[in-house]
């Protein structure tokens, strides 16, 4: 039993001393920077950092390619390339200052500390990069020649560098992402590599431009290294949209030129209002060049005009292009005005022509306008006058012939009377034509209002004795004055006129001899006035006098 104790109690002792060493390295922790360095071979002054939290007795660094501890001490020379990097032991740090990087130096470098007779490791992770291939592009199918809408297939392809480059695909300074898988890697033959794959459908603006592979690595001299393919790809002639040359000189010779793209090279025609014209060849003062090279796929396609006239501004110009892929028809107009104006809203001569045209026909529409109103006419014909012009008018003296017959009145004139009676009667105004046409009526006094008189009505007869040759006429004058009073509304009537022809009395001598009389007088209406209308105008009765006609 004593025995197994002795044999248990040193176990015990060893394992707690174990276990203690093993809580005290665990308390130690060794930060490292960087944790990862990417370096390029030949580098030189790469500098490892292992620092801890308290002070330090001494540290080693241990390479990827040697198993070998370096011991390193503040202020000691550099050994097998390997100098201390840091502030001293008592800071806690251990670093080291590698004066070239070379392929040995690739992998994990390990560094020790010691503390209090323990010790304690960081690792830190060097990369060395190692420059790849340059990048080279492959094509499915292998050709260098393309038809417009078509897909390729295209691999940008690096082989070896450490760690894999960044492949990117370009045409000419775009980049291009749609059509772009993910990048992977690859072994062929023993040989490592990435490649990037592009699919895409190749169109007739792709023509002669550069299609690049980019590959970016540290290792690379520049950062980077590309690779480019140019693309010759087969297209009918592109559209344009409808294009107007500006700045044209009459009297001058032009030339009407459109840029147009196509491959292989196109054949054009031109038509000027109907009438077709064949690149290199001439109608009248029109001529067809043939269309000249400009760039990959780009062309001059020019027709020249002779002494250009205003007409000509005024055809239509046509150009069809056309090769083994297609056919494009494009639109051309002529313009004389700088295009900042026609952009601008300016007006050309068909605009100057309306606007002249359109100034004419206002003047003669405004003049017009004035002379109908002057003379009386289509919407001025009728006007009812002011009331101050139709009161002058009242004062007037008329002579009229009494042997002459009242004249029928026409269904216009009618019409006209009438609405012009229910004029003045909303007005309250009497018109002219019922004061000189119109037949008269009677207008009463109103007996309660003294000092107030109507309107008189003067009426003069002259009779004139006819000598043996001569006719007996006989002259009716009729005098209105305008009314300044008010007037009571007597009841209306009808007045009549009737013309008979009598014996001349005492004439013994002239038997068969009649002489004409006009009899007048009126019959009163059963209705009233009602209150608020018109009053009447005074009647007026004229008795005409005895004349005879010798036989």
């Amino acid at each position: 039993m004593v025995d197994k104790q002795q044999f248990f109690l040193p176990c015990f002792v060893v394992c707690a001393i174990f276990s203690a060493i093993i809580s005290a390295q665990s308390q130690i922790r060794v930060d490292t920077d960087p944790a990862k360095v990417v370096v390029t071979e030949n580098q030189r002054n790469v500098s490892l950092m292992c620092r801890v939290g308290r002070p330090i007795q001494f540290c080693t660094f241990t390479l990827p390619s040697s198993s070998q501890q370096v011991a390193l001490t503040p202020g000691q020379p550099a050994a097998n390339g390997l100098q201390y990097f840091g502030e001293g032991y008592q800071k806690g740090q251990c670093g080291v200052t590698i004066d070239r990087i070379t392929t040995a130096h690739n992998g994990q470098v390990k560094c020790s500390v010691f503390v209090d007779g323990l010790s304690a490791e960081g690792l830190i992770d060097v990369v060395v990069a190692v420059s790849p291939s340059e990048p080279t592009i492959q094509l499915e199918p292998e050709t260098t020649y393309f038809e417009a809408g078509k897909s390729i297939t295209a691999h940008c392809v690096t082989t070896g560098g450490n760690p894999d480059p960044q492949l990117a695909w370009f045409l000419e300074n775009d980049p291009i992402y749609d059509g772009v898988d993910k990048q992977q890697d690859f072994e062929q033959d023993g040989t490592t590599g990435t490649a990037l794959t592009l699919r895409r459908i190749i169109n007739g603006n792709d023509n002669g431009k550069r299609l690049i592979c980019q590959a970016r690595h540290l290792a690379y001299p520049e950062g980077s290294s590309s690779t480019s393919l140019q693309l010759s790809v087969s297209f009918p002639p592109l559209y344009l949209p409808e294009h107007t040359i500006h700045g044209l000189t009459l009297g001058r010779t032009v030339d009407v030129t459109l840029v147009i793209e196509a491959n292989p090279k196109p054949r054009t025609h031109w038509t000027v209002d109907g009438i077709g014209i064949e690149e290199g060849s001439e109608h009248e003062r029109f001529a067809a060049r043939v269309p000249e090279q400009l760039e990959s796929g780009a062309y001059n396609v020019t027709l020249t005009i002779a002494g250009l006239t205003l007409e000509d501004l005024t055809k239509k110009y046509t150009m069809r292009a056309s090769n083994d892929f297609g056919v494009q028809d494009y639109t051309v107009m002529l313009s004389s005005l700088d295009a900042e104006v026609d952009e601008s809203g300016g007006v050309g001569i068909g605009g100057i022509i309306g606007i002249v045209l359109a100034a004419l026909i206002v003047l003669a529409a405004i003049a017009l306008i004035l002379v109908a109103r002057a003379t009386g006419r289509w919407c001025f014909r009728g006007k009812t006058s002011s009331t101050s012009t139709s009161n002058a008018r009242i004062g007037e003296t008329s002579d009229t012939e009494s042997a002459d017959l009242k004249q029928p009145i026409t269904k216009t004139q009618r019409l006209k009377i009438l609405f012009g009676r229910k004029r003045a009667e909303a007005t309250g105004e009497i018109a002219d034509n019922e004061l000189a046409g119109g037949a008269p009526e009677d207008y009463g006094v109103d007996p309660t209002v003294e000092g107030k008189r109507p309107g008189t009505t003067t009426s003069t007869t002259t009779t004139t004795t006819p000598t043996k040759d001569e006719p007996t006429i006989v002259y009716a004058e009729l005098e209105l004055k305008p009314a300044e009073h008010s007037y009571v509304a007597k009841p209306e009537s009808t007045e009549y006129a009737e013309i008979l022809y009598v014996q001349k009395p005492g004439d013994s001598s002239n038997d068969g001899a009649r002489i004409p009389v006009v009899v007048t007088g009126s019959t009163p209406d059963s209705s009233p006035a009602t209150d608020g209308e018109r009053p009447a105008p005074p009647s007026t009765t004229t008795t005409a006098g005895a004349s005879s006609e010798k036989k």
